[in-house]
């Protein structure tokens, strides 16, 4: 029998910890929504499970008022082995990279994976999220890869994006031998710290909504994360102090809470801009061109190469400070419209197009070694001008700069080259 999380005979029957779960938590439906405009999903921290972590004392499961306010929205809660048990002592358990990627494997086989996505996260959780999201943005299938398109909003709660203050926290409240995760989280500072700039710079660029909340309250004589601690240093969110522990933040006694009143009107303010901008590259736009945008949105698996190295390879150097302005300049204005399916459509054809024209035209002269003027020559005229043409056809405004910055958009991901490498 599959439970519906919320439902009691669910915590009572259904083996929480030590299990990866992805459920649909019921509000006043019985199955998700096809009309729903986004699916929430609930993902909990270290020592948690899909229903404990977001249930108070009295029985009160907060996701399900979620469900239950918001009939434009599916919840999900999703569970994986945070058990500090047993095989911890003998420091066993799945890696941070481990979770993440069953986590994305979950979310990219839901029940409607092309639905725009919000994230609510405590603790371990949100360093989970952000790793899922990282291997979306790497990913060479085609599903996980929509993963990093459709996500819209990430909410922290108590989530240590400096890595090495819950370890030690967690290491002195439990005094055990740490887990694989704790480890991680105490030795791989510096790792952490990467991926909390990665997040960073790719939630600002592609206009992802984040919120976070930190606890005032200690737990066990400890304050796990504080103000500090709980910021993602993403541009527009201010860390929000709530009056709680770690473990007690996300258990909530009444809907009068204010964790829940915060979250519900972001929510709210979410649905209100998807509406207003009619959607996402997965609703409105048609499976062929989603597909095609996610994959030139990510960087391709035959060429790791920096723009700025492809170009220094193809005796380029001169090029390189404009091809990198030009290049986040296009990224940029993909992040501005990604929510407008008729922009979506124009970006996508003018990417295609432009990839298309330079390996008929440009690809074939390089494989020859025909000096640099030949190559600019078919470049300008076989690909650029050829493409700005066909996108003012498209019914769009477009310029020279637009077209070249798109040309340069494709080779720091990996879709063109000027060399032979």
């Amino acid at each position: 029998m599959t439970w519906v999380v919320g439902d009691p005979h669910y915590y009572l029957g259904a083996g929480l910890m030590g299990d990866s779960r992805f459920e649909y938590v019921g509000g006043n439906r019985d199955k998700p929504s096809a009309e729903a405009a986004l699916d929430v999903v609930f993902v909990h921290g270290l020592t948690g499970d899909c229903y404990g972590t977001w249930t108070h004392s009295n029985g009160a499961f907060w996701p399900k008022w979620i469900a239950g306010n918001f009939e434009n929205l599916n919840v999900y809660s999703a569970g994986y082995d945070s058990s500090l048990a047993g095989s911890l002592k003998k420091g066993a358990g799945a890696s941070l990279a481990d979770r993440a990627t069953i986590l994305l494997d979950r979310v990219a086989n839901r029940v409607a994976p092309d639905r725009p996505l919000a994230f609510i996260t405590h603790s371990l959780g949100g360093l989970i999220v952000k790793q899922m999201l990282r291997k979306a943005q790497d990913a060479s299938n085609q599903r996980r890869l929509r993963i990093a398109n459709l996500s819209r909003a990430v909410v922290f709660i108590a989530t240590p994006h400096a890595g090495a203050h819950l370890a030690k926290a967690v290491t002195a409240i439990l005094r055990v031998a740490a887990s694989k995760s704790v480890r991680e989280l105490e030795y791989r500072a510096d790792a952490l710290v990467e991926l909390s700039q990665w997040f960073s710079t790719w939630a600002t660029n592609r206009g992802v909504k984040v919120e976070c909340y930190y606890e005032v309250e200690k737990y066990n004589g400890a304050l796990i994360v504080d103000q500090v601690t709980a910021n993602p240093n993403v541009f527009g969110c201010d860390p929000v102090a709530i009056q709680a522990d770690h473990v007690s933040i996300t258990k909530l006694e009444t809907p009068d809470a204010q964790l829940y009143q915060s979250v519900c009107g972001f929510l709210q303010s979410l649905l209100d801009e998807l509406s207003a901008a009619g959607g996402s590259p997965g609703g409105g736009v048609n499976e062929e061109i989603a597909s095609e945008f996610a994959v030139y949105t990510a960087q391709a698996s035959s060429d790791r190469r920096g723009l700025a190295q492809k170009l220094a390879d193809a005796g380029r150097e001169h090029q390189i400070a404009r091809a990198e302005q030009q290049k986040e300049r296009f990224a940029m204005t993909l992040q501005r419209n990604i929510a407008q399916p008729a922009a979506v459509r124009r970006y996508t054809r003018l990417m295609s197009n432009i990839e298309t024209r330079f390996h008929r035209h440009v690809t074939p002269l390089i494989a020859v070694e025909a000096d640099g003027q030949t190559v600019d020559e078919a470049l300008q005229d076989k690909v650029l001008d050829a493409a700005l043409k066909a996108h003012d056809a498209d019914g769009a405004e477009g310029t020279s700069a637009l077209v070249e910055s798109a040309l340069y958009y494709l080779a720091g991901n990996c879709h063109v080259s000027w060399d032979n490498d």
